[in-house]
């Protein structure tokens, strides 16, 4: 699935880009000892983070990564209380919503990172509108303020579907709206072939599937609702999608259009289970490309909106953002962070994500030669044909501290039938309106 495109690179220095193993913790840092948390937990991953902090000692022969390596539950988890302590890391990657960046801001953990961004040029990679997802103001205003991150990928929920699998039960190729994924749900089921991989004991594949469908039932050209409540401004998510969305995962559920015993299933299990063709589609994101490469019957898509929707919002943005904690206790430490952090968002690391067949958030060289997977060439198209019509939606749990917990939850009592579809949406809601009435 190896194909070299010369126009690719190309179209990643496009305009519309927006923008190892586990060590022992270290009490402080010096200009030669760095300790970094990053959460690239998958194989194809670490082994490109490796690579580029190798590069990076390699490089500064007088520093010392201590490397750190977490999922992104335990990264959530652990991260604040390690800062606090004095025994965390001084460069780590931090999840954007309230629950971590927003409430880390407010608890003076991180440091300002506008300066490093005009001085490494990082707002000419990434475009204002990326970079904003990383600004919080001292208020608790999400968006605005300074900016205290930068990602290194660009990330799109889809829909991976095995054209192989799809062609053998008689479906269609390819999907070409919500109706035509829904008539393919019921077609592959018929023939006695699991319909969608799923796994809920992390990783939140479920989230991601909901968050989908939801999302594509609302035109970008209408995202300020959708906008409004991510970044705090009030709404409510009492909407016929969001109801439309539980109503089908509750269905879903029921009637075996999962694995059997989904719930004891983690989602790196889910995506090799479809990786072997024992599902026929997975929804979930780009951070999978590289896993999920070797198979040449394995595509990418945007999620597939209603017929009446012209352009449906795919969930996504960027992964964690690369931020400095205050454990940086002087300008060196903090300048030697930016340095390796630039380094990770560089357009020669661009190259080295690239190759592992992951998505970059910045431009390619103009000089490359890395030769893009099939499923990187669709991410590549899938990412400019959003952006150009400003279709890139958001996490739902970005939208207060709670909600990450909030839907997890309910999701499992909504997916057990022991909740009803309005229940849970209501659910969701009450999280948001408490936050909106604690600020």
């Amino acid at each position: 699935m190896t194909k070299h495109i010369p126009g690719a690179s190309a179209l990643l220095r496009g305009t519309f880009l927006i923008g190892l193993g586990t060590a022992a913790l270290a009490t402080s840092a010096t200009a030669e000892d760095l300790p970094v948390w990053h959460d690239y937990t998958y194989e194809a991953q670490v082994d490109v983070i490796k690579t580029l902090m190798d590069t990076f000692e390699k490089d500064h022969p007088d520093v010392h990564l201590i490397r750190t390596q977490r999922s992104f539950d335990d990264l959530a988890l652990t991260l604040r209380l390690a800062v606090s302590a004095g025994d965390g890391p001084v460069v780590t990657k931090v999840n954007q919503g309230p629950k971590d960046m927003g409430a880390m801001v407010k608890e003076g953990m991180l440091v300002p990172m506008d300066g490093y961004i005009s001085e490494y040029g990082w707002d000419k990679l990434q475009s204002p509108s990326v970079i904003d997802r990383d600004r919080w103001s001292q208020d608790g205003a999400f968006g605005e303020g300074p900016a205290y991150g930068i990602s290194s990928l660009a990330e799109v929920v889809g829909l991976y579907y095995n054209e192989k699998v799809l062609k053998d039960a008689g479906v269609p190729v390819p999907i070409k709206s919500f109706e035509d994924f829904l008539a393919a749900l019921d077609t592959l089921k018929d023939s006695g072939v699991t319909p969608m991989a799923m796994g809920t004991t992390n990783g939140h594949l479920d989230m991601h599937l909901m968050a989908a469908v939801a999302q594509s039932h609302l035109d970008a050209s209408n995202r300020a609702e959708l906008d409004d409540l991510i970044y705090g401004r009030g709404g409510s998510w009492k909407t016929d999608a969001n109801l439309k969305a539980a109503q089908l995962m509750q269905e879903w559920a029921d009637d075996g259009y999962f694995y059997d015993g989904y719930q004891g299933i983690s989602a790196t299990d889910a995506m090799q289970l479809f990786a072997a063709g024992q599902a026929a589609f997975l929804t979930s994101g780009t951070w999978f490309f590289g896993d999920l490469q070797s198979n040449p019957d394995i595509h990418f898509m945007p999620f597939p909106g209603p017929k009446d929707i012209e352009n449906p919002i795919s969930v996504g943005g960027v992964d964690l953002a690369w931020t400095i904690t205050s454990l940086a206790k002087d300008k060196a430490t903090q300048d030697l962070g930016a340095e390796f952090i630039n380094d990770m968002v560089s357009p020669q690391a661009a190259e080295v994500w690239a190759a592992g067949g992951y998505l970059p958030a910045v431009a390619l060289p103009d000089d490359t030669d890395v030769e893009l997977s099939g499923l990187l060439e669709e991410g590549v198209d899938a990412w400019s044909d959003l952006n150009a019509v400003n279709a890139i939606g958001h996490y739902p749990d970005w939208s207060t501290p709670t909600m990450l917990t909030t839907i997890t939850d309910n999701l499992a009592l909504l997916m057990a039938d022991r909740q009803s579809p309005e229940d849970y949406v209501a659910a969701v809601d009450a999280d948001y309106q408490a936050y909106l009435g604690s600020q």
